[in-house]
């Protein structure tokens, strides 16, 4: 169940062999305290700039160091023609989604594949769902917007609290129980779900939580299907 199936940097990861362009390159990548880290070389400053739009288009992500970049020239690279637009329509649809006051705080990635915008997390509503698809859609140049992984979570912004890794922190609240917190993040009560939660957590007992507790919300490479249910 995306956003809290996978790590800020699985999916940071993800996004990056998903892209035309990036995936051609030796880049590995990162996420320390709220920071993308990358590293690797390309053949040119524009790629380096791709690489952050890209990054910044990940939730949990508050910072981007390209440092570790490096650049070196190849004789043939044919990039030049693709890199901007690679991530252009991506960067539109995401200062749009962000500047609504009602989608600001929700916890979405953006990625782009062609001419096609793929929103991904969490909104308050159907309506919310509907708005961040017109905001996209408005970008001149993008002919579909995908948001079948854009999910409806009541309270979506409350849950989007991250911790260093840039992962999702839950503060327990009086009655909750770890299995109802698992139902609420993983759309599983499963023991496989909660167990997930307390063994990151470092919990002995996950009958033992109390009012005030922060708990990491760990993420899966393969998603919570497969493994939490």
């Amino acid at each position: 169940m995306w956003p809290f199936g996978k790590s800020a940097e699985q999916r940071l990861k993800e996004a990056f062999e998903k892209n035309p362009v990036l995936s051609r390159y030796p880049l590995t990548v990162k996420v320390v305290k709220k920071t993308a880290v990358i590293e690797g070389e390309v053949p040119k400053e524009s790629l380096i700039h791709l690489a952050k739009i890209v990054a910044e288009g990940i939730n949990g992500v508050q910072g981007v160091d390209t440092s570790g970049v490096k650049i070196v020239p190849q004789q043939k690279d044919a990039s030049h023609a693709t890199a901007e637009d690679a991530v252009a329509l991506a960067q539109a649809a995401l200062e749009k989604i962000k500047a609504d006051p009602a989608l600001t705080a929700n916890p979405i990635d953006i990625l782009q594949d062609g001419d096609r915008i793929i929103i991904r997390g969490a909104v308050d509503s159907e309506a919310e769902v509907e708005k961040a698809k017109a905001l996209a859609a408005s970008v001149p140049g993008v002919k579909e917007v995908d948001v079948s992984g854009l999910m409806v979570i009541t309270g979506a912004a409350k849950l989007n609290v991250t911790d260093d890794d840039g992962d999702v922190v839950y503060t327990v609240k009086s009655g909750d129980t770890l299995s109802a917190i698992a139902l609420h993040y993983y759309g599983s009560a499963a023991r496989g779900a909660y167990m997930k939660i307390a063994n990151a957590n470092g919990l002995d007992d996950p009958n033992k939580i109390y009012v005030g507790q922060k708990l990491k919300i760990p993420g899966t490479v393969a998603g919570p299907d497969e493994e939490l249910a």
